[in-house]
C-alpha cells in the first residue's frame, strides 16, 4: 500500500574485503547496508539519510507504534554498528579486535573517533525528533512567545494538532528549528517550554512549525 513504511534495511559488518558500492569510491568496504557493501566514509551518511527519509514518512502519515518502533531500533543497530567499526579500528596494535573486519586506510585513529562521535551526537538529535504519540486535529487559543537575548517575540495563534509531547501551530514570526518558544493556554494559563522540531509551509501557504516539550506533561488534558 502507498501508506506503508518499508521495513528497516538490514546492516551486517563484512568479514571478507570488498570494494564500496558507492559511485567513483574505490575504498575497502566495511559494512553490508541493504545489500550494498559500503566503506566507512559512506556508511555514516546513508543512515542519516534513511533515518531522516522514514522520519519524515512518519510525520506525514497517522501515528504508527509499529513503524515508530523500527525506526528506534534501526537508529539503535546504527549505533552499535558505527561503535563496532570504531572499536575495531581503534584496537591496540596487536590486540585482537572486537570483530575482525576490513580496514580504510584513508583515515586515522583520531578522524575515525571525531567522525563517530559526531554520527552518535547526530543520530542522538534525530531520535529526539521521532513523533512519540498519536496527533489530534485540535484548535486551541494559545500564546505563543520566543525568549531569547537577540530576538524576543510573542503572539497569538492557535494548535492545528497535538500530542502528549508537542504540537503544530502556525507561526507568522521568524523561528528556527531547534529554537526554544513558550506556549501558554489562553484557557487554562499553563505554560510549557518547547523546542521548535520543524517549520514548513501547509497547503495553504501558511508557516507552520512543530514543538516538541522539553519535559513530560499533560499540557492538553
Amino acid at each position: 500500500m502507498q501508506n506503508q513504511i518499508a521495513s528497516s534495511p538490514d546492516l551486517q559488518l563484512l568479514h571478507e574485503p570488498t570494494w564500496c558500492a558507492a559511485a567513483s569510491c574505490n575504498a575497502t568496504a566495511a559494512i553490508d547496508f541493504a545489500g550494498r557493501s559500503l566503506c566507512f566514509e559512506h556508511f555514516l551518511p546513508a543512515c542519516i539519510v534513511e533515518i531522516e527519509s522514514r522520519n519524515e514518512r512518519l510525520r506525514n502519515l497517522p501515528f504508527d507504534p509499529a513503524a515508530t518502533e523500527a525506526l528506534k531500533t534501526f537508529i539503535a543497530t546504527c549505533t552499535q554498528q558505527a561503535e563496532a567499526l570504531a572499536a575495531n579500528a581503534l584496537t591496540p596494535r596487536g590486540a585482537q579486535p572486537v570483530e575482525q573486519t576490513p580496514e580504510d586506510s584513508r583515515f586515522t585513529r583520531a578522524q575515525m573517533k571525531t567522525s563517530v562521535l559526531d554520527f552518535l551526537l547526530r543520530l542522538s538529535q534525530l531520535s529526539q525528533r521521532i513523533r512519540r504519540s498519536p496527533r489530534t486535529v485540535s484548535s486551541i487559543a494559545v500564546w505563543l512567545r520566543r525568549e531569547d537575548p537577540h530576538q524576543t517575540w510573542h503572539e497569538e495563534t492557535w494548535t492545528v494538532s497535538v500530542s502528549r509531547h508537542g504540537a503544530a501551530l502556525l507561526c507568522r514570526r521568524p523561528v528556527e528549528k531547534g529554537g526554544t518558544v513558550v506556549l501558554c493556554r489562553k484557557d487554562k494559563g499553563s505554560r510549557a517550554e518547547a523546542q521548535v522540531v520543524y517549520s514548513l509551509r501547509d497547503a495553504e501557504g501558511r508557516k507552520q512549525i512543530g514543538v516538541q516539550f522539553n519535559d513530560p506533561i499533560n499540557f492538553w488534558d
